[in-house]
């Protein structure tokens, strides 16, 4: 009976080596493809490129660099705001809507929605107010700019 279960014990523990070998090859595998992958997605799509530039030109902004900073320092670095595109044009709406927005951890919570014509990219902004779309200047005109 000893023999019997000795025997069965080294096969057990050869058994669990072997699948511990397995198990970490394949980890290590799976890491190497992903690092591989990671560096090989270089080109990005062209609608992608505009929408990268359509986010630009709204971060260049003089309201949304001041307002980044301000968050920035009430928030002690803690928060920042993003710019991102909510939606691109379609046929039935010309413009990029893009978005800016404070990441409080939980939350996006906008401050700003632009309105960026697909073609010319002119930049107009949406009042939520009104809940209508106005010129970049009738905004700056009628707006003071500590309430930008």
């Amino acid at each position: 009976m000893k023999k019997i279960n000795n025997y069965s014990l080294r096969i057990c523990c050869s058994l669990l080596c072997l699948q511990a070998f397995t198990i970490t090859s394949c980890e290590h595998h799976q890491k190497n493809e992903t690092i591989k992958k990671k560096h090989t997605a270089i080109a990005k799509p062209a609608a992608s490129n505009q929408e990268d530039q359509v986010v630009s030109l709204i971060t260049n902004l003089d309201e949304v660099k001041r307002k980044t900073a301000e968050v920035k320092k009430d928030s002690k670095g803690k928060r920042s705001l993003v710019t991102y595109v909510d939606s691109p044009p379609t046929g039935k709406d010309p413009y990029y809507w893009v978005k800016v927005a404070e990441d409080n951890g939980g939350s996006l919570v906008a401050y700003y929605t632009f309105a960026v014509d697909g073609k010319t990219h002119r930049i107009s902004y949406y009042d939520v107010i009104t809940d209508s779309v106005i010129s970049l200047e009738q905004w700056r005109k009628t707006v003071a700019d500590n309430e930008r």
